[in-house]
């Protein structure tokens, strides 16, 4: 039993989590999910190259030491370990069941199929089809996991 910062006996109210519920652990699933197939995506991406994505980029990038697919190769990187710290931002808190988790993986989550249906567009009137179709996987996991996590079990899980 904790005790209050006043000293009588009892729980601190806010201190006790809730249950962790089917819901939630859905979600938890699905963050990790979707920062592979985030990852992958990436991967695609890098592999096709900005060179045929958006020409001229190439000649306005350059990374000293890298050879010609360096600048896409670079980004990719960069783009990793930008998308690894803003998971993580979202799965801790989560898994500790912390609501501003739940908020921030909302807000992260939903501007990202909002940027991907737009790179998405990009893709198709480019005629890429490889980076388009995962694309469409990202979209994919990305909107269940918005459906899952407007679940009220989800809620019910968070303090």
């Amino acid at each position: 039993m904790t005790r209050d910062p006043y000293g009588s006996p009892g729980p601190v109210p806010g201190s006790a989590r809730p249950p962790r519920t089917a819901e939630l652990h859905l979600l938890l699933r699905l963050t990790l999910l979707s920062f592979a197939v985030n990852v992958a995506d990436s991967a695609v991406q890098a592999m096709v190259g900005l060179s045929t994505l958006l020409p001229g980029l190439e000649d306005a990038i350059s990374v000293p030491g890298l050879p010609g697919g360096g600048p896409a190769a670079a980004l990719a990187l960069f783009g990793v370990v930008m998308t690894t710290v803003l998971y993580a931002l979202v799965w801790f808190p989560l898994r500790e069941q912390l609501q501003w988790g739940w908020v921030l993986g909302l807000v992260f989550c939903s501007l990202a199929v909002l940027g991907d249906v737009f790179d998405l567009a990009v893709f198709l009137l480019g005629g890429h089809v490889l980076p388009a179709l995962s694309t469409v996987a990202l979209v994919a996991v990305n909107v269940l996991w918005l459906v899952v996590a407007g679940r009220p079990g989800v809620r019910a899980a968070l303090r």
